[in-house]
């Protein structure tokens, strides 16, 4: 039997920031403030995920990719 995950439910401002952090990201050319965008952008949706929910920043980096 398949787990099924309840939706995310992520305010717009949460959401707004974190595609200003993408851009920001992908417009950096310096490695470490790179990964200090990625950090603070999981930390962000940290805050609104499941308590004990995992998100590592390859995955934050790997969501910025895709959705670039």
């Amino acid at each position: 039997m398949p787990i099924t995950r309840k939706p995310l439910e992520i305010p717009p401002e949460v959401a707004r920031q974190f595609a200003a952090d993408m851009l920001a990201y992908h417009a950096e050319r310096d490695d470490n403030r790179r990964d200090r965008i990625a950090v603070g952008a999981r930390h962000m949706l940290l805050e609104h995920m499941p308590a004990g929910a995992k998100l590592r920043v390859s995955e934050v980096k790997e969501m910025f990719e895709l959705m670039l």
